[in-house]
């Protein structure tokens, strides 16, 4: 298997809506939730991610973006926006209807870290790749073992990025920057 092969694999399989249902998921279990909550939060989750997903695909098959990768500028800023806006107005429904604390804290964040992103797209391309893997990894904290294979997950997307040619190390260390930003405010204001 080539090298893009490998790391195109990563990049799918290290994606952000992989990573943040996983750690979701691992922070729940942590924190004791029940199987039926367990399955909520991987479904409410799953659920965010289609929709992304969808949208992505709905850009390409009318002809707006040319690939899902949404890799040209326009198409980073439209996916930012409505990026940013499903996690916000996620997370101020799943506040008001459910008063999930915890959830609706880390999907504010996600919210935030996207607008940071789209804030900074002048001067910087802040992979949210690497972002959302930082983040994910802070998440689960205090789990030991998870923080290690976050990290380890964090540096492989750091390298996918790279290896791609999607990135460069500014882009890199500004993702870095900002997932661990949301992650201490995860950890400051959610536990």
């Amino acid at each position: 298997m080539s090298r893009t092969a490998v790391a195109r694999a990563v990049s799918i399989g290290a994606h952000p809506v992989v990573l943040v249902v996983v750690a979701a998921l691992i922070a729940a279990s942590s924190r004791g939730a029940t199987l039926v909550q367990l399955r909520l939060v991987g479904a409410a989750l799953v659920g965010l991610g289609v929709i992304v997903l969808g949208f992505s695909w709905l850009q390409v098959r009318t002809g707006r973006w040319s690939h899902v990768d949404a890799s040209a500028p326009h198409e980073r800023m439209s996916l930012h926006v409505f990026l940013a806006a499903v996690l916000l107005l996620s997370s101020a429904l799943l506040w008001l209807l459910a008063h999930r604390l915890h959830m609706a804290i880390a999907l504010a964040l996600s919210g935030a870290l996207v607008m940071s992103a789209l804030l900074m797209a002048r001067w910087v391309k802040a992979s949210l790749h690497v972002a959302f893997a930082a983040f994910a990894t802070a998440l689960v904290w205090p789990n030991a073992l998870a923080v290690v294979g976050g990290g380890l997950v964090t540096a492989a997307v750091v390298w996918s990025r790279l290896a791609l040619g999607r990135h460069v190390a500014a882009d890199i260390a500004t993702g870095l920057v900002l997932g661990a930003a949301a992650g201490v405010g995860y950890q400051m204001w959610a536990v």
